[in-house]
């Protein structure tokens, strides 16, 4: 929780123990038998007043959140209260009103307004403490970072996913780029749509997707997380131009799940596309018809098999996706009306995504062979790269908790899903069948969420409780694999175990991750 948070909540804990139980008891009697100058105030101004300012400074300092609603209905209430419990006061003393004695309402009174007021008050703390308002680890390069986004429509694919044999492919990419550090902009908080699609990604592991629009609400503070980017701003221009990079997200994620990421990158001399994939990204994809489409809710009657087939077909849709949004980048570059004109060096252009989206760059690899290297991140090996493997550099980041999956299958120690075995066989598959180098890296006490802004969002409940450091170490390897194979530096990282911060182990046997 946040410093006002807290004292809103802790001022009215005191004014609820103070109202309902009326103490001390010299402070709510006027002491008629002093001189005026003596008197103590009474009770009912004062405590309004504390209790209006706290929220006040905090609704103007820290802005208001969702999680925070019962503290403020609480704030409400006593107000109310004290409001009317000083005007009765006021008029007794004027008219001279005897007050009524009603021993028993008045305590089961006093009973209720502390079990609810101490229950509210309760709920808005918990929320506050499993759902902080976090703070983005800052770039790490020499540039400034500025921001843009754009809608295409591709006229020469149809939509397999919808039955309109109209629909034509849409896509919405964002695009960070270097900029000057004088750069004047408004400054980039955490996307709005970011909210929806981690409100997906909870209802899935909560199990429930009625929950989604609730847990949308409380994820509203995004608006109040700085990502250290600017709306705007002039592209820098260098000889050659910046390096391309691609991001796809996975099933269920979005283009703004990896923001922080995708900041550092384009701090260090990086321009970086992350593109929503309609129909897979969790984040709303807004069409040219007006409507808005996501992932939508799972389909719980979808086999095993059912699943894999739909999610190599999106693999292959949405590698088509990147190399679409390719031919538009070059179209830019060659623009000289473009702000983008001679920004973009085409020849050093990589492919990175998280889960279905790392199996997406891969595919992109192996599609399109203007894309020259490539990152899964957690990513089971869909499509039909797990039959032919890449002819570029590529690097796969994988859990620990991945690779003890994929252990567990090659042993068969224990029952395992069709999946499972599937995520095994592709792991081998890919390996062997690369042409081009390929690299396996492990980060200590990872799950599948740690390597996206979900635990941050939620640290406390997918037990990733250093995801800053997480996310550093990440930060650190991806951008050492990029320029080795984007910018020919000599690798730091790359291969070899290090602690950047956080433990990096590379496996020996990419394709066989339980071979050490």
């Amino acid at each position: 929780m946040r410093m006002l948070e807290i004292a809103v909540v802790a001022v009215d804990a005191v004014v609820l123990l103070l109202t309902v139980f009326r103490v001390p008891s010299r402070w709510w009697q006027a002491a008629s038998g002093m001189s005026s100058m003596r008197r103590w105030l009474r009770a009912e101004p004062v405590l309004l007043a504390v209790l209006l300012l706290t929220l006040l400074v905090h609704l103007v300092v820290e802005q208001h959140r969702f999680v925070m609603i019962p503290a403020y209905a609480v704030t409400v209430i006593l107000a109310c209260a004290l409001l009317m419990c000083w005007f009765r006061q006021v008029r007794r003393a004027a008219v001279d009103i005897p007050r009524r004695k009603r021993p028993a309402l008045r305590v089961l009174g006093r009973i209720t307004a502390i079990t609810a007021g101490v229950l509210a008050l309760a709920v808005s703390s918990a929320a506050g403490v499993l759902l902080p308002v976090f703070d983005l680890p800052s770039p790490s390069g020499p540039y400034a970072v500025g921001y843009t986004e754009e809608h295409l429509t591709d006229s020469s694919r149809q939509e397999w996913t919808t039955p309109d044999e109209n629909d034509l492919r849409e896509v919405e990419f964002s695009i960070w780029y270097p900029t000057e550090a004088t750069t004047q902009g408004r400054p980039l908080a955490l996307d709005r749509r970011l909210a929806k699609s981690a409100a997906l990604s909870a209802s899935d592991l909560t199990g429930s997707s009625r929950a989604r629009g609730a847990l949308e609400n409380l994820f509203d503070y995004f608006r109040l997380i700085d990502t250290h980017a600017v709306r705007g701003g002039e592209v820098v221009q260098v000889p050659g131009g910046f390096p391309v990079i691609f991001y796809s997200p996975g099933a269920g994620s979005g283009r703004f799940d990896n923001t922080s990421l995708m900041v550092d990158l384009a701090s260090q001399g990086y321009v970086v596309v992350a593109v929503d994939h309609p129909y897979t990204s969790g984040a709303p994809v807004s069409l040219s018809s007006g409507r808005q489409v996501d992932r939508g809710p799972r389909d719980p009657s979808a086999t095993e098999a059912n699943w894999l087939d739909r999610a190599s077909r999106s693999v292959s849709t949405n590698s088509a996706d990147l190399s679409f949004i390719l031919d538009h980048l070059t179209a830019l570059n060659a623009d000289p009306g473009n702000p983008f004109h001679h920004r973009f060096n085409l020849d050093s252009v990589g492919a990175m995504g998280f889960s279905l989206g790392g199996a997406s760059a891969e595919q992109a690899l192996a599609d399109d062979p203007r894309f020259d290297a490539g990152i899964n991140v957690d990513g089971t090996h869909f499509g039909t790269v797990r039959d032919t493997g890449v002819p570029t550099p590529s690097l796969n980041i994988l859990s620990t908790d991945h690779v003890a999956d994929i252990s567990k299958a090659r042993k068969g120690e224990q029952d395992q899903d069709e999946g499972s075995i599937e995520d095994a066989r592709f792991q081998e598959q890919f390996h062997d069948r690369s042409t081009g180098p390929t690299w396996a890296a492990t980060i200590e006490d990872t799950n599948h969420f740690s390597h996206d802004l979900f635990s941050f969002v939620v640290p406390a409940l997918n037990g990733n409780t250093v995801q800053p450091q997480t996310e550093e170490t990440i930060r650190a390897l991806v951008s050492d694999f990029f320029n080795h194979t984007l910018r020919g530096q000599e690798p730091r990282l790359l291969g070899h175990d290090s602690a950047v911060p956080r433990r990096v182990h590379f496996l020996p046997d990419p394709a066989r991750p339980d071979v050490q």
